[in-house]
């Protein structure tokens, strides 16, 4: 399943920038780090003890926002709203990390019922598209075109440019439809 995330992040920042090289090395670089985990784990065992000091909530609230690194360093791509997707994502982390075990109770009902209709695994899956056709849908206002995600053509190619309320909103919209998607009802604290 990780490497299925790592092709579709290649996937996408291949659209955005075209970097063969840049898809190869950190693509590959993603994959080989996940293949000699333990092995890594290992040698950072002296670091990784320091950060058990860090509290458990602020340790998962850290995890959580290192893919907004990647964001804001490469994926951001024409549209300028770094700061306000960053802004967005760092929220619905933030919300999740700590409420999450307050907003869980009220939402079991809800979490059953998904997980009754959807099996986790289709629910992984589903994530991503999930997250992307909401944000594309409430960035450019309609799906009719999203075949330039996949490399055809259509007739706004400029990303919505000055839009940052668009992106904000639709990165929260996102972020909130993906967690509720793959949140396990009362997952514990570690």
């Amino acid at each position: 399943m990780f490497t299925g995330y790592v092709v579709l992040l290649a996937w996408l920042d291949w659209i955005i920038h075209r970097s063969v090289v840049f898809v190869i090395v950190v693509g590959g670089g993603l994959i080989a780090a996940a293949v000699l985990r333990f092995r890594i784990a290992e040698r950072l065992r002296p670091q990784l003890e320091r950060l058990e000091e860090i509290p458990v909530p602020v340790r998962r609230l850290l995890i959580s926002l290192a893919p907004l690194i990647y964001f804001l360093f490469r994926g951001q791509g024409t549209s300028g709203a770094g700061f306000a997707v960053t802004a967005a994502g760092a929220l619905v982390a933030s919300a999740v990390v700590f409420l999450g075990p307050k907003i869980d109770p009220p939402l079991g009902a809800f979490y059953a019922a998904r997980d009754r209709l959807l099996a986790r695994w289709v629910r992984v899956l589903l994530a991503p598209v999930f997250g992307i056709l909401v944000a594309f849908l409430v960035v450019h206002g309609s799906l009719t075109d999203l075949p330039a995600l996949f490399g055809g053509t259509t007739e706004s190619p400029q990303s919505p440019v000055d839009e940052s309320g668009r992106f904000f909103l639709a990165t929260l919209l996102a972020g909130t439809g993906t967690v509720l998607l793959l949140r396990e009802g009362g997952e514990k604290t570690r």
